[in-house]
């Protein structure tokens, strides 16, 4: 077997990892790409995070590159030596006028589009927000890649709710969500979701796992 086809062959582990809570969770709020930090019990889920992924042995740490990311990947990068990598394609989706809003502020203001959202409609998009589309492209283009680079490597992702969806519904073959899909996921906060892929195929090994924040209660 020659290199080129070794590599191919070679297993990657790609572990997805949300963000720890955030002030915009505690707060009931949009969180977007908006400034919002880690709360406290955030920075307690993100050190305990750290210490569970550190088994791993990661190869390679990479994270959005909003704050309440970068604050979760901050105690990783400590236990691991790694260098972080900070990609906007694992950004949460942008909501335009709604990033940093109270659900109550969206509601009062864009009485519409705020039912329209809430009743999942895929096509309805804040002004200046992303399309689900829009989110769809970047956040699979980016793990594509990411396999592609790390090949045969221990991958960490730091990323936010709706990205991970999104990333599940390319790593499922499921396409750009709409309507139409008949599973919505949305994992806990550093939740743990992990794959082996391989020649383009993936296998599952576990979503949202979020054993080892029990401690924490």
């Amino acid at each position: 077997m020659q290199s080129g086809d070794r590599a191919a062959s070679e297993s990657t582990l790609i572990v997805l990892v949300r963000h720890g809570e955030a002030a915009n969770n505690a707060e009931g709020r949009f969180g977007g790409h908006g400034p919002a930090p880690l709360t406290e019990v955030g920075r307690k889920q993100a050190e305990v995070t750290a210490a569970a992924v550190e088994r791993l042995e990661p190869t390679a740490v990479i994270s959005s590159d909003l704050v309440r990311a970068v604050q979760t990947a901050e105690p990783i990068v400590g236990r691991t030596a790694l260098t972080c990598v900070y990609d906007e394609r694992f950004r949460e989706r942008s909501v335009g006028v709604f990033d940093n809003l109270l659900f109550s502020e969206a509601e009062q203001r864009y009485p519409d589009l705020w039912q329209r959202m809430m009743r999942r409609d895929f096509a309805a998009t804040p002004p200046g927000g992303e399309t689900v589309e829009q989110v769809f492209q970047r956040v699979s283009e980016g793990l594509d890649e990411v396999v592609e680079q790390y090949r045969g490597g221990r991958v960490l992702i730091v990323s936010h709710g709706l990205a991970i969806y999104h990333a599940l519904s390319h790593i499922f073959g499921l396409g750009v969500p709409t309507r139409e899909h008949k599973v919505f996921a949305l994992v806990g906060n550093c939740s743990l979701s992990t794959f082996k892929t391989r020649a383009g195929r993936w296998r599952i090994k576990a979503i949202n796992d979020c054993s080892h924040l029990s401690e924490l209660g």
